[in-house]
């Protein structure tokens, strides 16, 4: 939700400056500029990714104006949950609960929990697994990037081609200043674009990244855990610690102040 209000406020104070100083919106809408830089930026982007991320833009794309919640608490309480019952009733009690999961990377740390397999053996693989979508993550955000990197660079060439034709027909002079003006438009369009658009869709999903990597990483010590037979109390106070790291500092600091009196 931030995502649309935020963009929309920014271009909402960009044509309110525009109107303030009272310019026509219709003399900053000139055509050439607009596929230099629209097309030329996005041109000389894709001529750096694979096709592969170019097709897998439209998902990473609709991340940014997602509204996925991340219900932390809730899983560490699953997670606590499971621990309990693989302590009381052992691990295999929990195959039944393998099918109610929705979240895959769960599913499949659970099952590999319930099929016995080895602690290292698990966290390599869910290891390999955060990789491989943090690797995914970081192409959308490279590729909005890339984009918010070369708009300002499109834009200015499309300047320097706007002065040159100018400079071309300088027995015009009546039409001088209509000629500077409009060689501006592209590098205003590049900016512009730039820095409403392009680099915060770009760090958007470097955040949706995070809050999904925290989620994963609980789910992967959480179950790590649980292979490892460590008690559900000690399980909560770890995964906790990831949600409240300044808190647990805190507590730790008493504890260690307490003791030194003591």
């Amino acid at each position: 939700m931030t995502t649309g209000i935020g963009l929309l406020m920014a271009w909402l104070c960009l044509l309110a400056a525009i109107v303030m100083d009272g310019a026509s919106l219709s003399s900053f809408m000139k055509l050439s500029p607009a596929i230099l830089v629209f097309g030329g930026t996005f041109g000389a982007t894709m001529a750096g990714f694979p096709m592969k991320e170019i097709k897998e833009l439209p998902k990473k794309l609709a991340i940014a104006f997602s509204l996925k919640k991340h219900d932390y608490e809730g899983i560490i309480k699953k997670l606590v949950q499971f621990a309990l019952v693989s302590r009381r009733d052992g691990v295999l009690a929990l195959e039944d609960e393998i099918e109610k999961l929705n979240d895959d990377f769960m599913k499949k740390g659970l099952q590999m929990a319930v099929d016995g397999v080895d602690l290292e053996r698990v966290r390599d693989t869910l290891e390999t697994d955060l990789q491989s979508l943090a690797h995914w993550y970081k192409g959308g955000e490279e590729f909005f990037k890339a984009l918010g990197g070369f708009s300002p660079t499109l834009g200015i060439i499309g300047t320097v081609l706007g002065l040159i034709m100018m400079l071309s027909e300088l027995e015009n002079s009546e039409n001088m200043g209509e000629a500077i003006a409009s060689a501006f438009i592209a590098t205003m369009y590049g900016v512009s674009l730039a820095n409403l658009v392009y680099l915060p869709l770009g760090n958007k999903i470097k955040s949706a990244c995070a809050e999904d990597m925290l989620e994963k990483r609980i789910v992967l010590e959480g179950l790590a855990g649980l292979v490892a037979g460590i008690t559900p109390r000690l399980i909560e106070q770890t995964l906790v610690s990831y949600l409240y790291p300044e808190k647990v500092s805190s507590a730790e600091e008493g504890k260690a102040g307490a003791a030194k009196k003591g």
